[in-house]
């Protein structure tokens, strides 16, 4: 078929409506993409949500923020495909009133080069799907791994000053004195006075 070149004026719902089905076929595109993560319990990088807390309900609660995150971004793209068909019904009802029985011959020209682009967008999610299912199946196993607890098999006894102060936990920190720190205060007091 020979291209024909047409005037702005007379593209201009010929180019509305290629862009508006594209938009069309990625929400699709992307609304497929989110019911696949929801299906095989995979979490997409935008709803990847992390809290500190280690805790079971913490756990829970982060497991239920992914999917509501996810349901509400499937409802989100369901009302902008909604809007988007509303506004392509009409650019097409529009450009068959002015193509007359040309339209047709121009629609599936639309047809054939949009579907091509979208199934490039489908073979992309499925490879995002698959990357996502890899990486994510493999964190689960390796966050599974636990050590044995250390046990403590000497017979030594600690006295009571030694006891207070392991009770005192991890992070409590000795402050050491150095040697000569009272000839440094007295320095440190000399300079401050002059």
């Amino acid at each position: 078929m020979a291209s024909i070149k047409f005037i702005a004026s007379q593209a201009r719902t010929i180019f509305q409506y290629k862009n508006i089905r594209n938009k069309v076929l990625k929400c699709c595109g992307n609304i497929y993409f989110n019911k696949q993560c929801l299906n095989k319990k995979i979490i997409p990088n935008y709803a990847n949500i992390k809290l500190a807390n280690t805790s079971p309900a913490a756990r829970n609660t982060q497991r239920k923020i992914h999917s509501v995150r996810i349901k509400y971004e499937i409802r989100f793209l369901h009302k902008k495909k909604q809007q988007l068909n509303n506004t392509l019904y009409k650019i097409h009802l529009k450009a068959a009133q002015e193509w007359g029985s040309t339209w047709y011959i121009i629609l599936n020209s639309i047809i054939d080069s949009t579907h091509l682009e979208i199934e490039s967008k489908y073979r992309t999610i499925d490879n995002k799907i698959k990357k996502l299912s890899k990486v994510q199946t493999q964190s689960n196993e390796l966050q599974k791994l636990f050590y044995p607890r250390v046990d403590n098999r000497t017979d030594t006894e600690f006295s009571g000053n030694e006891l207070t102060l392991l009770n005192k936990g991890l992070k409590y920190n000795l402050s050491f004195k150095p040697k000569n720190w009272i000839k440094n205060l007295a320095l440190e007091a000399e300079t401050a006075l002059t």
